[in-house]
């Protein structure tokens, strides 16, 4: 299962609040993903764990806004 469908089920889980669901979310970001120093000399598996992070945190930011909309 790709990342995107493991954000995909996440998100559509009835069964999850929306904190497990960002905790869930949070734990599929590599802890490396955070450590490229050069984007121009950056691996293509270095780019790609960046655009994983990148579709992660966007997720976490509807799943904010979502709850914010409810307060």
């Amino acid at each position: 299962m790709n990342i995107q469908e493991q954000i995909r089920q996440i998100m559509r889980s009835g069964e999850l609040s929306s904190a497990e669901k960002l905790d869930s979310l949070h734990a599929l970001i590599p802890a490396d993903a955070s450590k490229i120093d050069n984007l121009n000399k950056a691996t293509p598996a270095q780019l790609k764990q960046l655009k994983d992070g990148l579709a992660i945190t966007q997720a976490m930011q509807q799943i904010g806004r979502r709850v914010a909309d409810k307060e």
